[in-house]
């Protein structure tokens, strides 16, 4: 491709300066020149742009450059009405491409670079999207990330389009097996969730007609389901981590109605024996943290049998060496504290004080510590009817007093 072209102005032809290319150029060189081209002739320089994307001979590099180029024009200056169709047909297609004819790099720019654009011509944007996520049909990785950032970035103009996106989203998760379609899923809609929180925050800032979190809880809960399900006990890390972190903004939106704040307890002990795997604990906890949290403000308490395993497994993280690195393990400790004040909470603090107690009882060591620790959580946070209850940590303390293990002394 050349690296200049000449653009007609007045009936005289003039060169457009300074736009190199060329993979000598480096891309910082590169982006110099794009810009400052585009500040003396914008249309000129985005019209060279886009045909230049349309071209075999330019390399996957360059096009990547070129996407960034792009979108500083869009965001600075914004391009010509009839150049809008092309990119948006070129970019659709590239960030769909087969891995063979497209690197995952290019692929993000085009990703990049149609969601931007759709800060500016969000319709014609959009209509391309949904036009590749058709029902029961495995959608492209990168659709499914571009319609995520497209959502987090336009929330209110997205709005009439969830519903259809949502609904459609249920049905393509389950043709869905390998995982990276499953973190492009996950990644989507957890944008898309917190679009929704958003919206449901402010919807008074919307021209769309209201609709309700009745109405989007209906749309997520099937989909939740298939999560916690199907793919929360995958074998991979990266879709189990992906799933975890869909989860908690979806479940801001759940717990609202106390119909599935019930059955969502029954989940408790999948996300339990998630702390087994190799994935990151913060994220469980803080999970178990919004259930407890709904469970206390709606007063719908939780099954005693789960408020036993909850106590019984956070115990457990308290005295875990398996928790790397430092940050994540400080992070985890707190918001397990956290939980632990939930669980006096949405309970009556001689429920909880009775748990304790028989795992002080029958427990050993490492697990006598753990309870300990949770228990001066508790003491030490002041619970509120704790004060009537002291006898019962008076009695829970007794129950290891001969135990001389240097860590159980410490919180005797």
């Amino acid at each position: 491709m050349a690296d200049t072209v000449e653009q007609p102005s007045g009936g005289a032809h003039h060169q457009i300066p300074n736009l190199r290319l060329a993979d000598e150029g480096g891309h910082e060189g590169i982006m110099a020149g794009i810009v400052q081209a585009a500040r003396a002739q914008p249309a000129a320089v985005a019209s060279l742009l886009v045909r230049a994307l349309q071209q075999d001979e330019v390399s996957a590099r360059q096009k990547v450059v070129v996407y960034e180029g792009l979108r500083t024009l869009l965001l600075e200056q914004g391009v010509e009405a009839e150049l809008i169709g092309s990119l948006i047909a070129v970019a659709s297609q590239q960030m769909r491409a087969a891995p063979e004819e497209a690197s995952s790099e290019l692929q993000a720019a085009a990703s990049d670079t149609l969601a931007t654009l759709a800060g500016c011509s969000f319709g014609p944007v959009m209509r391309e999207l949904q036009r590749h996520l058709r029902p029961f049909v495995r959608p492209a990785e990168f659709t499914l990330l571009t319609l995520g950032k497209v959502a987090a970035a336009s929330v209110y103009r997205c709005v009439p389009f969830l519903g259809i996106t949502l609904a459609t989203m249920q049905t393509v998760m389950r043709e869905m097996d390998d995982s990276r379609r499953r973190g492009a899923f996950c990644s989507a809609l957890e944008s898309m969730c917190g679009a929704v929180r958003t919206y449901l925050r402010c919807w008074e800032r919307s021209t769309y007609p209201q609709v309700t979190r009745q109405r989007f809880s209906a749309y997520l809960f099937p989909m939740y389901q298939h999560l916690i399900g199907a793919w929360l006990p995958s074998e991979d890390t990266g879709v189990r981590l992906a799933v975890l972190q869909a989860l908690g903004l979806m479940l801001d939106i759940l717990l609202s109605g106390k119909d599935l704040q019930t059955q969502i307890y029954g989940d408790i002990p999948l996300l339990l024996a998630q702390y087994k795997e190799n994935v990151e604990a913060f994220c469980i906890t803080k999970l178990l943290g919004q259930i407890l949290e709904a469970s206390s403000s709606s007063n719908n308490p939780i099954p005693l049998v789960h408020m036993e395993a909850i106590a019984c497994t956070l115990s457990c993280q308290v005295t875990s060496k398996a928790q790397q690195p430092h940050r994540l393990c400080r992070e985890n400790r707190t918001e397990i504290s956290h939980v632990v004040l939930q669980l006096a909470a949405c309970s009556h603090p001689s429920e909880l004080m009775g748990i304790f107690q028989t795992k002080l009882e029958t427990g050993r060591g490492v697990t006598r510590v753990g309870i300990l620790a949770l228990m001066s959580d508790v003491v030490g946070a002041e619970v509120p009817g704790m004060a009537s209850q002291k006898h019962l940590c008076v009695k829970c303390v007794k129950s290891v007093l001969t135990d001389e293990s240097p860590r159980c002394i410490r919180y005797k």
